[in-house]
């Protein structure tokens, strides 16, 4: 005679509960049965399940923190000791005192404190709000701008919120040197040729994805040569914006059969072990589209150097919301994502190599919803310090951008 209930997974409820703080252990142990619950025949209810749940993993002895901190895997801890990015939890708060910044994040009973001192070195070059409830004082704002901290926030699914200084601060630091500032550069940016910087731009572009992914300096010229002609063709942004995306899916077939490595008993989904496609929708940050946590990983390292980006051009001066390859946009910084471009595929090596290097289990990937996932707080923080770029690659990328419109502006002024 058939059981009359499916059996507990108790393994898996003991792994969700072993990560979980004090404080969301029962949250956690509902979201197991919720599980539970979706995939057997006929499950217990809610509270026998919880009743049977507890009393199994206290015999086994795995209801405890215990068990979670022995689970760590090696590269967690250096998530924590990150100096590069700041990855902070639910109702996160930011203060000045004594002069230092003081942060507070995580549940009411598993609250961290974190203080960064002006003397601090090396202070983080970002700090990524990975949840919700943020809050934050005006001076602390403003010591992030001093020290050339940018901030990033969720900002609707699939979204984040940079926050950048004025020009004056970034450049400058104080507010006495407004002189600095030459207007000119914003004349500029308006009367240079938006056809001709894109080109450049891809061409940029082409050349930083031949140089990651063609080994033989034959076959790059070769192909170089190829990317260059039909850009020479072109005569408008959308004819160049067509070979970009052909040389992109050229460029990202050569990832095809890479994926997460499974560490042992990781319980990975089949579809995570390879990566079939770059989508840059993800539902890793609560997109819609379905889509690979390798995704996930890219889209937070493209949005965090885009705001360190994003300083670096308006302390040249630059207006950000006018573009070339990305049209002018309400809301949107169409310069930065400019300007980005080139930088992607040396982005793209630093977040691959770190895959390469790290194997990972279901776990590092929290569920937030039916079918949705998330990048657990320490896979984002080490993935966004394995691959946040040199400041002297971020300040060059700035600095070409402004010998970009100074040549196509002359040319137009000649």
């Amino acid at each position: 005679m058939p059981p009359l209930h499916d059996p507990i997974p108790y393994g898996r409820v003991a792994e969700l509960i072993a990560e979980a703080g004090p404080s969301r252990q029962s949250t956690v142990l509902h979201d197991a049965w919720r599980d539970y619950a979706a995939n057997a025949a006929r499950p217990y209810a809610w509270k026998t399940f919880a009743q049977y749940a507890r009393e199994h993993c206290m015999e086994a002895g795995d209801w405890s923190l215990k068990r979670g901190k022995e689970k760590l895997t090696p590269w967690q801890d250096g998530a924590r000791a990150s100096p590069r990015v700041l990855v902070l939890g639910a109702y996160a708060a930011l203060r000045v005192r004594g002069g230092a910044l003081e942060i507070e994040h995580g549940p009411h009973d598993d609250r961290q404190m974190i203080r960064i001192d002006i003397d601090a070195d090396p202070k983080p070059r970002a700090i990524l709000f990975d949840s919700h409830g943020e809050f934050m004082t005006g001076e602390a704002i403003r010591w992030c701008a001093r020290y050339s901290i940018s901030l990033a926030l969720p900002g609707g699914p699939g979204r984040l919120i940079t926050m950048v200084e004025s020009a004056l601060e970034t450049k400058t630091n104080t507010m006495t040197r407004m002189r600095d500032i030459d207007p000119s550069i914003i004349r500029a940016q308006c009367a240079a040729d938006p056809v001709k910087v894109a080109r450049e731009i891809v061409r940029a572009k082409i050349g930083a994805e031949l140089n990651a992914t063609v080994p033989d300096a034959e076959a790059r010229q070769h192909r170089a040569r190829e990317w260059h002609s039909k850009l020479n063709l072109a005569r408008s942004v959308a004819e160049i914006m067509t070979i970009e995306s052909h040389a992109a899916a050229s460029y990202w077939r050569t990832f095809r059969d890479a994926g997460l490595r499974e560490r042992k008993n990781g319980n990975l989904p089949r579809s995570w072990l390879r990566f079939a496609q770059r989508n840059k929708g993800a539902a890793f940050l609560g997109n819609r589209h379905a889509s690979h946590p390798i995704n996930a990983m890219l889209n937070y390292c493209y949005i965090v150097e885009a705001g360190r980006l994003a300083k670096a051009l308006v302390a040249q001066g630059l207006c950000l919301s006018i573009g070339y390859l990305h049209s002018d946009k309400k809301g949107r910084n169409s310069l930065v994502w400019d300007a980005i471009e080139p930088l992607r595929p040396a982005i793209d090596a630093k977040v691959f190599a770190f895959i390469e290097a790290h194997e990972f289990a279901r776990r590092d990937f929290p569920q937030s919803g039916y079918n949705v996932h998330r990048l657990s707080r320490d896979v984002t923080q080490l993935v966004l310090h394995s691959a946040s770029l040199p400041a002297r690659e971020i300040e060059g990328a700035a600095e070409w951008m402004v010998t970009m419109i100074a040549r196509y502006t002359a040319h137009l002024t000649s």
